[in-house]
C-alpha cells in the first residue's frame, strides 16, 4: 500500500509541477509568461533585451525576470515586451529606436523599466515599431511610430510617450499587427487602422488608413487579433472572420472562414492560423515547412488541422514560425522552429509535433510528507547531483524513481551527492530519509 500511495504522489507531483503558468504572450521569437506564483518569466531571442533579464544572451529556457511577484499581466511586441503589476502600473523592456516602450527616450531597455506613473493600465499590445494600450476606464492610448498612420490620430507623428486617442470610453480589447491596430469596442464593434498594403484594414481597399475605420456588417464581435498582414475577429457565436493577407487566404473586408467552426480564440501570424475551438481541441493550419502547425510530415495545409491533446485553453502565444498555447491546467506545449530557444524546452531542436515544455527547476520542486528543509542542486542536473541540508542534518537515504515508480538509483549513508550521469533525459523523484522522515522532490535530469 505504501508504494502505490508513494506512486501516486510521485505521478501527481510530475504531473502538477507542469502546470505552472497563468499567461503567456509571444513576440517575433521570444516568450514573456506569468508564472502561477506571480513572478515574471521569458525565453528565446534577445538581441535587445526583449527578455528584460539584463542582457542580450538568447535564453532556450524560462529565466526570470527580478523578483517580483505581483505580477498580473505580460505582453509582447516585435521585439519589445511588456508587464503590468497588481497596482495596475506598467513596464516595458527590449527595443525602443521608435519610442515604442513609450518611456521617453529613444533607448533600448535591457531591463523592465516604469511606464510613466499612472495606475490603471489593463492591457498592451506591441507591433513592431510602435505600441497601443487599454487602460481600466476604457481609454485607448498609442505611442511609437508613425511611419504607417499607426497612431490613429488623423494628423501624423510619432508619440514618445503614451498618448490618448479620441475620448471614447468604451473600449474593451486592443491588438497590435505588425503595423495596424485593431480594436473592440464594447465587445460589439470592430475599428481597424494603420498599414494596408494587404487589406487588413478591412476597407476594401490597400490604402493606410490614418484614423478608426469601423469594419460594417453584424457587431457581435467578442474577440481581435492583428497579424503581420491580417486580421481576424470572432463573433459571438464562435464565427471566425478575417481580412488582410494569411497564407493563402487574400481579402479585403470581412470574410468568415471555416463555417460552421465554434472557436474561442484564435491567433495569427504572416503563414499561419493557430486557434481553439470552445470544445478545448487546438487546431492550427497555413504553411507547415518548420513543423509549426503540428503535422509530422511537414505537409502544409489550407483548412484546420487538429492537434492531439484536450483541454487547451484560449491562450495561445504565436512566434513568426512556431507557437506555445496554455492547457486550462497550466501546463505549457508548443511546436515549430527553435532556432533561438522560443519554445523554451532548452534545446534549439525544431518540433514539428506538439510537445511538452517543462517548467523551471525553480517552480517545479515540491516536497511531500515532511518538513525537511533540504537543497537539491543543480536542477536539471547533468552528472554529478549535490544534496545538503539546510538545518545540517544529514541524509540517512536518497532514491531516485522514473516516472513508471521504479527505483533506478539509491544511496544510503550521510548523503551528499549522486552520480546521476548515467541516467537518461527526461524527469525523476528524489526522495530524501532522514530522521524517520520523507522529503520528496522533482528532479529533471539533462
Amino acid at each position: 500500500m505504501k508504494t502505490k500511495l508513494f506512486l501516486f504522489f510521485l505521478l501527481t507531483a510530475l504531473g502538477s509541477n507542469a502546470q505552472c503558468w497563468q499567461k503567456i504572450d509571444s513576440g517575433m521569437y521570444h516568450t514573456v509568461a506569468l508564472a502561477s506564483n506571480g513572478t515574471l518569466w521569458a525565453w528565446g531571442y534577445n538581441n535587445v533585451g526583449q527578455l528584460g533579464d539584463g542582457t542580450t544572451t538568447n535564453r532556450t529556457q524560462p529565466v526570470q525576470i527580478g523578483t517580483a511577484n505581483d505580477w498580473v499581466g505580460v505582453y509582447t511586441g516585435y521585439y519589445h515586451s511588456f508587464a503590468i503589476k497588481s497596482n495596475g502600473t506598467l513596464w516595458g523592456w527590449g527595443q525602443n529606436t521608435a519610442n515604442q516602450l513609450g518611456d521617453g527616450s529613444a533607448t533600448n531597455r535591457l531591463q523592465p523599466v516604469q511606464i510613466g506613473t499612472a495606475t490603471n493600465w489593463a492591457k498592451v499590445s506591441g507591433g513592431e515599431n510602435f505600441s497601443a494600450g487599454l487602460k481600466t476606464d476604457g481609454t485607448i492610448w498609442m505611442w511609437g511610430s508613425d511611419d504607417r498612420e499607426q497612431m490613429g490620430n488623423g494628423t501624423g507623428g510619432a508619440q514618445a510617450t503614451p498618448t490618448q486617442l479620441g475620448i471614447s470610453t468604451d473600449n474593451s480589447d486592443i491588438d497590435a499587427g505588425r503595423y495596424h491596430v485593431v480594436l473592440l469596442k464594447n465587445y460589439n464593434k470592430v475599428y481597424t487602422w494603420g498599414h494596408n498594403g494587404s487589406g487588413q484594414i478591412g476597407n476594401g481597399t490597400m490604402v493606410n488608413q490614418n484614423v478608426p475605420y469601423l469594419i460594417p456588417g453584424a457587431n457581435n464581435y467578442v474577440k481581435i487579433d492583428g497579424s503581420v498582414n491580417g486580421t481576424v475577429a470572432i463573433r459571438d457565436d464562435g464565427g471566425l472572420f478575417m481580412t488582410g493577407q494569411i497564407h493563402t487566404n487574400s481579402y479585403t473586408a470581412f470574410t468568415q472562414i471555416f463555417y460552421p467552426s465554434v472557436w474561442a480564440n484564435v491567433k495569427t501570424t504572416q503563414n499561419n492560423f493557430v486557434g481553439v475551438k470552445s470544445d478545448g481541441t487546438l487546431w492550427a493550419w497555413g504553411d507547415n515547412t518548420l513543423g509549426q502547425i503540428s503535422q509530422p510530415s511537414y505537409s502544409s495545409s489550407n483548412t484546420p488541422m487538429q492537434v492531439s491533446g484536450t483541454n487547451y485553453s484560449s491562450n495561445i502565444g504565436i512566434n513568426i514560425y512556431s507557437f506555445l498555447v496554455l492547457k486550462s491546467d497550466g501546463s505549457l506545449y508548443g511546436c515549430g522552429q527553435n532556432h533561438v530557444g522560443q519554445l523554451g524546452d532548452n534545446t534549439t531542436v525544431q518540433k514539428n509535433t506538439i510537445t511538452a515544455i517543462s517548467c523551471p527547476a525553480t517552480l517545479s520542486t515540491v516536497d511531500l510528507g515532511s518538513d525537511l528543509n533540504f537543497e537539491v542542486y543543480p536542477n536539471p542536473v547533468k552528472d554529478v547531483l549535490k544534496l545538503s541540508s539546510v538545518d545540517n542534518i544529514s541524509i540517512d537515504k536518497a532514491v531516485v524513481y522514473d516516472v513508471s515508480g521504479k527505483e533506478v538509483l539509491e544511496a544510503n549513508g550521510f548523503v551528499k551527492e549522486l552520480n546521476v550521469e548515467k541516467l537518461t533525459r527526461g524527469y525523476y523523484m528524489l526522495e530524501i530519509l532522514s530522521e524517520g522522515k520523507r522529503i520528496v522532490k522533482k528532479l529533471i535530469k539533462e
